[in-house]
């Protein structure tokens, strides 16, 4: 099934998997979809390790690496889900929104 999406992205399948091993990534990019490392745990020596062995086993394939989500962010503690929306949302600026709204176009 080639989306615009998969066009875009060089990828066969629509199909994304977002994961912190290396072998999934390497075996979804590879199968045709795009796999995204969470990179967010590793340190930097570690991160590039990583990237250097999926680098090696994807075949030129594409990928992504997944590093939004910090481990601690303001509000975190927050149970109402209305005031964790609101503070998080405040904390985005406008720059950072208009360029995911042009990436989106």
């Amino acid at each position: 099934m080639q989306t615009d999406l998969c066009k875009k992205l060089g990828i066969d399948l629509p199909i994304f998997a977002f994961t912190h091993c290396r072998d999934v990534v390497a075996a979804v990019s590879n199968a045709g979809g795009f796999g995204v490392l969470g990179a967010v745990g590793f340190s930097a020596k570690q991160l590039a390790v990583e990237l250097d062995w999926i680098d090696e086993h994807v075949n030129g394939r594409p990928y992504g690496i997944d590093v939004i989500i910090p481990n601690k962010y303001q509000g975190q503690d927050e149970k109402d889900p209305e005031k964790l929306l609101s503070i998080i949302s405040a904390a985005i600026p406008q720059g950072h929104r208009d360029f995911s709204n042009e990436l989106l176009d």
